[in-house]
């Protein structure tokens, strides 16, 4: 094929953006600050992923799964647990040997996420997911001083999960103020932001790039409901 193939993100008004929704096979960022939404709108790409068919699988290197599980059944009534009962969604986080170690001891950074991206590769060879989300990777990644080094190490990672055919989304924490790094090897970034307009807090999303795909220059409003997220026609502002 001469052209990608597009996987409808399951977020109802963002394929409108990016004619269509991701590429398959690509690597793509969410970025945020925290309360952005960058973890429902990652999970509910697995989520309607799973209702079409698609494997999913979901990687949190730094907290248990549990909490995710339980964050969304509560707040959508969305059933990870089911789901990974019968065997259409995988779930790796902290209790896995690799990533528990880096929480026990001091473990050089940049032979630490070689590790990681070994245990990716394992994974998703075994479990064969089509939608892959990996939530938040940024503080790993700051661990590593050099930039140069850091850029190599997503670049590998990047790589791998391509390499692999699985449609990716990593979120991206803003707080740790080195985004662009992560953002410059993705395929697409989105950009979460959440923001005081007058008396009430809100949230806008916008498209910074999509390789191969033509996408709206729009900011638009981000709303959450019982259902999960969904792309507003409306602007954030005035």
């Amino acid at each position: 094929m001469k052209s990608y193939e597009k996987v409808p993100s399951g977020i109802p008004g963002f394929d409108d953006l990016v004619n269509g929704g991701f590429h398959r096979g690509t690597v793509n960022t969410i970025t945020g600050a925290s309360g952005s939404g960058k973890t429902v709108f990652a999970s509910q790409f697995i989520y309607e992923g799973i209702r079409n068919g698609e494997k999913g699988m979901i990687i949190m290197p730094s907290e248990s799964s549990e909490f995710l599980k339980r964050e969304m059944y509560s707040s959508f009534k969305w059933d990870f647990w089911k789901l990974e009962g019968d065997g259409k969604l995988a779930m790796v986080d902290v209790t896995d040997p690799v990533l528990r170690l880096q929480k026990s001891i001091e473990t050089d950074p940049t032979e630490f996420l070689i590790s990681f991206r070994k245990l990716v590769e394992k994974k998703v060879r075994e479990e064969k997911p089509q939608r892959i989300l990996i939530d938040d990777l940024m503080a790993f990644f700051t661990a590593v001083e050099s930039p140069f080094v850091m850029r190599s190490l997503a670049d590998d990672l990047f790589g791998i999960l391509r390499s692999l055919e699985v449609t990716a989304l990593i979120t991206i924490s803003e707080a740790f103020g080195m985004t662009q790094i992560m953002e410059y090897g993705a395929d697409s970034c989105t950009i979460l932001k959440r923001e005081r307009v007058g008396n009430n807090m809100v949230r806008s999303i916008y498209i910074m790039k999509m390789r191969g795909s033509r996408i709206a220059n729009s900011i638009r409003v981000l709303d959450i409901s019982d259902d999960g997220l969904a792309v507003s026609t409306l602007s954030p502002y005035p």
